[in-house]
């Protein structure tokens, strides 16, 4: 009788278990599919997700929480912020690390516009739910110092990042770094990323430019590495691509570009189309393609507007290509 109870029960979590592997939801097929090779002469695909489902609430949401630090780079320490993602399943007693992401915002905008909206977070709370990503966390900072007259100093900010936010976060929560001294954040620049879109992009390329010991994978969307206003742009853009990989020669080829721009309807697409070829062109620090240690450069691009948002669907892009599957 007992033997029987037993057996009955186990039928039961059977059972139970098929039930939940069966309820699991799958992720779609993309709508549509594009790719760049009119625009380069390499062939990398955009797809074109299903809104419907990314876009909509996911079942493991992840949480937004605040990180406060002091900076010292503007003159009198002051006390900046920073919102930070958490994904579903994030114990803050817990040991489990994951991979981190920089996210920086556009021109005028904030720590909140990106993550903050609700078919953002909806998105990158969907990826990870349904295994197109891993789960990973994102921080989003500001560069504006004095967000009432958008002044910023964009060496500082560099620094910024460097010595008081990154220490400051990964302190925090559960990253990879063993330490938050240089040799910690070395150590782990494969679980690291910059990102950003617009002026948060040229962010990124200024971290590319600075950070290569602190970071493997570079996501900028929709901006170059300059300003428009600075004339002649392609000029300007190579120089400092030239002199940023130059002033970092023990990382030469050992990092990941992930650049991602709106196509022809985008009014970056000059300035990113400009240096995207520059980098092609430039065959001894670059390799076009997916295959981290074999290739550092993959260039995707949609036919989209410029529009913050449209960063959730490159995020979808790198990691379907990609971001976080080097081993």
């Amino acid at each position: 009788m007992k033997h029987r109870w037993i057996a009955a029960l186990l039928a039961l979590l059977l059972i139970g278990m098929s039930q939940a592997a069966a309820e699991k939801r799958i992720a779609p097929e993309d709508k549509k599919v594009y790719t760049t090779a009119d625009l380069i002469g390499h062939e990398t695909a955009y797809r074109v997700y299903d809104k419907k489902f990314y876009d909509a609430a996911s079942e493991q949401p992840g949480t937004v929480v605040r990180i406060e630090y002091t900076s010292n780079q503007y003159g009198e320490p002051a006390l900046h912020w920073a919102n930070v993602y958490l994904p579903f399943g994030y114990d803050e007693n817990g040991t489990e690390r994951y991979p981190v992401m920089y996210f920086f915002h556009g021109t005028n905008e904030t720590q909140d516009s990106f993550i903050m909206d609700e078919k953002a977070k909806n998105a990158v709370d969907n990826m990870i739910e349904v295994g197109v990503a891993v789960p990973f966390i994102m921080v989003f900072p500001t560069y504006y110092y004095d967000y009432g007259n958008r002044a910023l100093n964009v060496e500082k900010f560099v620094q910024e990042i460097r010595l008081e936010l990154m220490p400051a976060v990964e302190t925090a929560y559960h990253t990879y770094a063993e330490s938050t001294d240089t040799a910690g954040f070395t150590a782990s620049r494969m679980q690291r990323a910059f990102a950003g879109y617009s002026r948060g992009g040229r962010m990124t390329w200024e971290m590319f430019a600075a950070m290569q010991d602190y970071a493997y994978w570079y996501l900028p969307m929709s901006g170059g590495f300059s300003n428009p206003e600075e004339t002649p742009v392609p000029d300007h853009q190579q120089e400092r691509l030239m002199d940023a990989i130059q002033r970092q020669p023990q990382w030469q080829g050992n990092y990941f570009v992930y650049f991602s721009c709106g196509g022809k309807r985008d009014n970056a697409f000059d300035m990113c189309n400009d240096l995207t070829n520059y980098m092609l062109a430039d065959e001894a620090h670059f390799s076009y393609g997916l295959n981290p240690g074999e290739n550092n450069l993959c260039y995707c691009s949609s036919n989209q507007l410029h529009q913050t948002l449209i960063g959730r669907f490159y995020l979808y892009n790198a990691f379907r290509d990609v971001l976080w599957r080097a081993e």
